[in-house]
């Protein structure tokens, strides 16, 4: 436990608290992004000098195996399961079921794409989104 001091009150406080003691003031801790390394608002999605994600709790995804994942296992949408879109998992099984192989078409050209895009493309896209099913 370290100890900072109140942005409103200038009172050491714990690093740990979420409100002052004193005078009640919430306590915003510096954070910095971690590709320019500017400091930022602690609450905001995203960089702005960079455009950085600042989702540091959502494990990282990796675009190969995403990608192997969309074109191996596409039609059953294990690479939507694997990257956290539920929804997208289970409409893209019911496609790939459906479709009388078409739909394995599509994820096959979607997995390409996946391993095709840069690693920033690929984390703004698939995983950062908000999107339930992100497609090409």
């Amino acid at each position: 436990m370290a100890l900072i001091n109140c942005k409103e009150c200038g009172n050491e406080i714990s690093d740990t608290a979420s409100v002052c003691p004193h005078c009640g003031a919430p306590v915003v801790k510096d954070v910095y992004c971690q590709k320019c390394g500017t400091k930022v608002p602690e609450n905001v999605q995203y960089c702005p000098s960079c455009g950085a994600s600042m989702n540091t709790a959502a494990p990282k995804k990796d675009r190969l195996v995403a990608g192997l994942l969309g074109i191996f296992l596409g039609t059953l949408g294990i690479h939507y399961f694997y990257l956290g879109k539920t929804t997208a998992g289970v409409i893209s099984l019911i496609l790939g079921l459906c479709s009388c192989g078409i739909w394995s078409l599509v994820m096959l050209i979607q997995g390409i794409l996946i391993l095709t895009m840069t690693d920033d493309a690929f984390m703004a896209k698939y995983v950062d989104t908000e999107k339930t099913f992100p497609l090409f």
